[in-house]
């Protein structure tokens, strides 16, 4: 339901003839609004402009999502805090504190 809500609201659909004659103008909503652009060629999705931000937190996401030894890391992580093995914050502090002093 977000997914659908947010690209609703957040997204608008471009001709790529359109795009030519006011590409300054897209890149202004797309960069300072935070729009997202698709381009229709033929009436098609062609392409989607999204902020550079927003570009790199997905090429991030799908690096680490094809990283099997990450994943495994994140699963056993997610393991633990399912069986209660977790520490509070100042437990980790102080830890870290005592490990700098030796």
């Amino acid at each position: 339901m977000y997914l659908l809500w947010y690209t609703f609201c957040m997204s608008k659909t471009v001709p790529v003839r359109e795009l030519r004659a006011e590409l300054s103008q897209v890149i202004d909503q797309v960069a300072d609004l935070r729009e997202h652009v698709i381009v229709t060629r033929h009436g098609r999705p062609a392409a989607v402009l999204v902020p550079v931000d927003e570009y790199e937190a997905l090429e991030e996401t799908a690096e680490i999502l094809s990283d099997a030894e990450t994943m495994a890391a994140i699963d056993e992580g997610r393991s633990e805090v399912d069986r209660g093995e977790t520490v509070t914050l100042d437990d980790l502090r102080r830890e870290l504190q005592s490990r700098r002093r030796r």
